[in-house]
């Protein structure tokens, strides 16, 4: 009985020092494992401002020239593939072209690989990394919204349904084949994949069980692919007699995640006419690129005031503090965390951030943190305890 009092003595003397080690920690280093939290949850924020592979190739009267010149050609590109990715089509031709000194001003960093070289010729392969305050402030002073935030993958399933077949996987998913022409960049603010259609695949999932929305085989399909979005793409043929019988394509998009699904008709049909592979490819190019224009509407940055909400993190032990922290540190849209106060059970934060609360709930889900107004109180807590405190709450 004294060897039992003794023990569990020991054992709230050693939590109180892990709590009180924690404490110091946030407190003295709020920049502590800030890079293990990035690697687990997904990209940090200079991903956005990186491009990387991009080949050049120069031929001067020199190789030092052509070097020279393949690095300023390769650092434009670079900034406008990047103005690019993170504004909305409507604002590319007004965007800004700042010259060879003030582009190189905003370099970060610049890493060379595959470099070959003779008397005059330069070929390599660059990665340039901006500061992103550089390009903040650049298309700030355009008078040009953008976003920053990356969306986590989604797996695009392609159904193709002409008169009463309908196909996913199989030959003749003309559908398919158009999304597969698709340049789909994975460095994108919306990252969209396609499935490889493999017998793996085929004995998973089948047109008409990702029509109705099979819980199993989606998130089966899912985990394949480490996604936890699914968007159907339904596309349907049919003969359109108000227009004199022309055959035509219309597109609906189921999607599917860890919220549960949903299911969007869009006006996207478009006559076939003679062609509709033309016809196809058209219509998924169209889907693709509105899809990242909305998202890009979504989660826009706006600096036109301060904003910020107080918010209370439940806590089952206090390295989910440090996770939390970090995650909110790696959103672009939060501009600062404050700890107001910290207990074993809870901690109170103030969040500032850039855009609205719609925008900010949405930048945090990519990041594994949910952000909800819970009796008109801002709770935020790790996605993956979410289930858990929803089984609490059952079993009250």
């Amino acid at each position: 009985m004294i060897a039992a009092r003794i023990l569990h003595l020991v054992d709230l003397v050693m939590s109180h020092r892990i709590f009180c080690c924690l404490i110091m920690a946030c407190v003295w280093n709020p920049f502590a494992a800030v890079g293990q939290a990035r690697t687990a949850v997904g990209d940090t924020p200079d991903s956005v401002f990186t491009v990387s592979g991009l080949a050049v190739d120069v031929t001067a009267e020199s190789a030092v020239t052509a070097r020279d010149q393949a690095l300023r050609d390769g650092q434009r590109l670079a900034l406008q593939h990047i103005l690019r990715r993170i504004t909305l089509r409507t604002d590319h031709p007004g965007l800004p072209k700042p010259n060879n000194k003030e582009i190189a001003q905003m370099v970060a960093t610049v890493a060379v690989a595959d470099e070959k070289t003779s008397n005059v010729r330069y070929l390599a392969k660059l990665t340039v990394r901006f500061h992103r305050d550089a390009v903040r402030n650049l298309l700030r002073g355009a008078g040009i919204k953008f976003s920053e935030t990356r969306a986590k993958p989604i797996l695009v399933l392609p159904v193709f349904e002409r008169g009463a077949a309908q196909s996913l996987f199989e030959e003749g998913n003309f559908w398919r084949d158009a999304w597969g022409r698709l340049d789909l960049a994975a460095d994108s603010l919306l990252p969209l994949r396609l499935p490889l259609g493999d017998l793996e695949d085929i004995t998973t999932i089948a047109a008409p069980a990702a029509l109705s929305g099979r819980e199993d085989q989606l998130r089966a399909i899912a985990r394949r692919y480490e996604v936890e979005n699914v968007m159907v793409a339904h596309a349907v043929l049919n003969i359109d007699l108000t227009v004199g019988g022309l055959p035509q394509v219309q597109v609906n998009l189921l999607r599917f995640g860890p919220r549960g699904k949903s299911t969007e008709v869009l006006d996207y049909t478009v006559g076939v006419k003679t062609d509709l592979e033309v016809a196809l490819n058209q219509l998924a190019m169209r889907v693709a690129l509105d899809q990242q224009e909305q998202w890009k509407r979504r989660t826009q940055l706006s600096f036109d005031a301060d904003t910020s909400l107080s918010a209370l993190v439940p806590l089952s032990d206090l390295s989910d503090w440090l996770t939390v922290r970090n995650r909110l540190q790696a959103s672009a849209m939060v501009g600062a965390v404050k700890l107001q106060g910290i207990s074993r059970l809870d901690a109170q934060v103030v969040i500032d951030y850039l855009g609205d609360t719609d925008s900010l709930v949405i930048s945090l889900a990519q990041r594994d943190l949910h952000l909800s107004l819970v009796d008109g109180f801002w709770i935020l807590r790790l996605a993956g305890k979410i289930n858990d405190a929803n089984k609490a709450k059952a079993a009250e």
